[in-house]
């Protein structure tokens, strides 16, 4: 599984770098310096983000191919009619765009009359329960990007996903550690800095969390750029050592 994680400034950027990410989703908004993007990253998926403006993203897309791997289509969140129009605007306008399941996702991608194997993208649907029965339902004769899907991380549902999820740490103070086998939360505060949980973790990924230039102390610190990184080191990479999809989406 590819994981693309949320790069959308200059700390986000610097923190994956360092860390050896080699995919990124770059919002359309923040595209102004995606050649230093793609000078650090080996895949970028484009996406147009929230509020984006269909004209200029789909000026950016032509003139910037070779700048990107993958690009989804403008979509409408939760309007499955319109998506499906942009996608037809997008390939007659010769834009090698991803289309993006929106409501009901198997009418949606059996209206696209799409070649088996093609990429498609899994968006939004009303209801957690329906959308994920939907996404079971799924024909297997695709390959498909969980758009936002960072919470289907270890469920091996899909080709690929992206995620903001990583930044959690550093803004709301949260983020899931890696087991073994499974995902614990750490919530931390100024009162369980010295969790033994968290201290027992920090020694057990000693060695990813030097591999990314981070120490146990910067942690106890609350480091902004440490809390940044920190689960990338507890989570992100051993859940892709036990998923064997480590060299798909670390370089260090």
């Amino acid at each position: 599984m590819n994981i693309f994680f949320n790069a959308n400034n200059k700390a986000t950027l610097e923190a994956l770098q360092s860390c050896g990410v080699k995919n990124v989703l770059v919002s359309h908004k923040y595209s102004h310096n995606l050649k230093q993007f793609y000078d650090c990253f080996e895949k970028i998926f484009l996406i147009a983000g929230v509020n984006g403006e269909q004209d200029k993203y789909h000026e950016f897309l032509k003139d910037n191919k070779e700048l990107y791997t993958n690009a989804a289509q403008f979509f409408i969140n939760n309007n499955m009619c319109d998506t499906i129009n942009l996608f037809k605007k997008e390939s007659s306008m010769g834009l090698d765009t991803t289309p993006v399941l929106q409501q009901d996702f198997i009418k949606h991608l059996s209206q696209l009359n799409l070649p088996n194997g093609s990429n498609v993208c899994v968006g939004k649907m009303s209801g957690r329960l329906d959308m994920e029965e939907a996404i079971r339902r799924l024909p297997v004769s695709m390959k498909y990007h969980g758009l936002g899907k960072g919470k289907y991380i270890d469920k091996k549902t899909f080709e690929s996903i992206d995620t903001s999820l990583w930044i959690s740490a550093a803004l709301a103070k949260k983020f899931d550690i890696w087991s073994g086998n499974s995902s614990i939360q750490m919530k931390l505060n100024k009162n369980n800095m010295n969790d033994p949980i968290l201290k027992h973790y920090c020694e057990k990924y000693k060695d990813n969390m030097e591999k990314i230039g981070i120490k146990y102390q910067d942690v106890l610190d609350n480091h902004y750029y440490t809390m940044l990184k920190l689960p990338i080191a507890m989570y992100y990479m051993p859940l892709c050592k036990s998923l064997n999809s480590y060299t798909d989406n670390f370089i260090k």
